[in-house]
């Protein structure tokens, strides 16, 4: 109904007229608002049954990537060999069987953190692969030309369904308890799935000559580092994903141990961070068009840091704590939002159709391979040093990031709609 309200209101030609485009709109909804469950549950379950430490924390955060570090680079050419569309929903199914897992365990009477933690890594496997599916089908759905706009709706809904998710998340974990609200995840999940598969269009593979596989993932390699653009993307995004990864993997925890925090606060910051999240959907497309890419990376990666900052500022016992660090989200996930968003879309916009499930693979794996590491380390340091300090570390770094990231960071201009050129480095090819 949505949909069909949408298609009935929008312009000519605006992307909501776009059949193919709402169903996997509706789709990735449907994921986040489940997402938005166990983004405050799953923690939850760790801490408040557990009795999880800061270091197990980092432990759960970690296993969630490692499946990037492990399977991206061989997705990638799995990705440019197979229908992107069905890859997708398929891993999309798989994510809410791996989720099923936890509420199973609960009911079974065997729930542990070792249960939590395969059950990371499973969710991570279909997001490492289905997801990179995912974002090459976008490319194909809706052209080059258009894939700022179709990236800042799918966030703006994401967004819409994070404003709305915390809330539910607090009745849901009040009502039956953090183990078993993880289970509106997986329905989310699995109603994704059946919608992607519910797209009309499909897609060929684009490899036509199938080689080896490794030959074709360094090919992905190759690609990505011998061209400017993307190789300083891909460091910048790997400092970027460890700094936010170790923020995510403490944030709940500093919460409740530290701010003496409740279910229902934790639903307030949540709340505001979709909040932030869904105005940086909004401005990314705008300061994208009106000032470049790069200025709206830099600001990305400064607001983060400035958030982190924020949050780790907080104390018990202030009477607008939970306020605060909501507050503190909303500026974190502008910040994230606004970068991922032109990032992605950035990366998307210079590579040839033939090698985009390579590439996307390959910007993942650079990326995301330390996040594991520096997610565990954030647990321990958060053990060994206390949260604040490890929280204002982290806040420091990314800081530090957006400093470095405007000196060592080519410049971008817009020569056509579909393709960035590097205006000191030289023209994509």
């Amino acid at each position: 109904m949505f949909a069909y309200w949408m298609r009935a209101l929008a312009p000519e030609g605006s992307l909501w007229r776009h059949r193919d485009y709402m169903r996997l709109f509706l789709a990735s909804t449907l994921a986040t608002l489940g997402a938005t469950v166990s983004q405050m549950a799953l923690p939850l379950t760790a801490v408040q049954l557990l009795d999880a430490s800061a270091t197990q924390m980092g432990i759960l955060a970690a296993c969630e990537l490692l499946p990037f570090a492990l399977f991206s680079l061989p997705a990638g050419v799995w990705v440019d060999r197979s229908r992107k569309k069905r890859l997708s929903a398929t891993f999309d199914i798989l994510g809410a069987a791996a989720l099923a897992l936890v509420p199973i365990a609960h009911l079974a009477g065997v729930l542990s953190l070792p249960v939590l933690y395969i059950a990371g890594f499973m969710v991570g496997c279909s997001f490492a692969i289905g997801g990179t599916a995912m974002q090459v089908f976008i490319t194909q759905l809706v052209g080059r030309d258009r894939l700022v706009e179709a990236n800042s709706k799918l966030s703006a809904a994401g967004s819409i369904a994070g404003i709305v998710g915390p809330a539910l998340a607090a009745i849901v974990v009040d009502a039956v308890g953090a183990p078993l609200a993880i289970t509106l995840d997986a329905c989310g999940f699995a109603l994704s799935g059946l919608l992607v598969l519910s797209i009309r269009r499909d897609d060929p593979p684009v490899v036509a000559e199938r080689r080896p596989m490794w030959p074709e993932v360094v090919d992905g390699l190759r690609m990505v580092w011998r061209h400017p653009l993307l190789r300083s993307l891909a460091v910048a995004a790997a400092i970027w994903i460890m700094l936010f990864d170790s923020f995510r993997a403490l944030y709940v925890l500093f919460a409740t141990r530290e701010l003496l925090l409740g279910a229902k606060d934790l639903a307030l910051i949540n709340t505001l961070g979709a909040l932030g999240a869904l105005l940086g959907a909004a401005a990314a497309h705008r300061l994208e068009r009106t000032r470049g890419a790069r200025p709206t990376l830099l600001l990305g990666y400064l607001l983060c840091g400035v958030g982190y900052g924020a949050y780790a500022a907080m104390q018990p016992g202030w009477q607008l704590t939970a306020l605060g660090a909501g507050l503190a989200m909303l500026v974190i996930d502008f910040g994230a939002t606004m970068y991922s968003i032109t990032y992605i879309s950035l990366r998307q916009q210079v590579t040839p159709d033939a090698m985009l499930g390579r590439m996307t693979a390959t910007m993942r794996f650079l990326s995301v391979s330390a996040a594991p590491i520096g997610s565990a380390t954030a647990g321990r340091m958060g053990d060994l040093a206390g949260l604040h300090a490890t929280l204002f570390s982290v806040a420091l770094l990314g800081c530090l990031l957006a400093l470095g990231a405007a000196r060592w960071m080519p410049a971008t201009r817009r020569s056509t709609p579909m393709v960035y050129e590097l205006s000191e480095q030289g023209v994509m090819k």
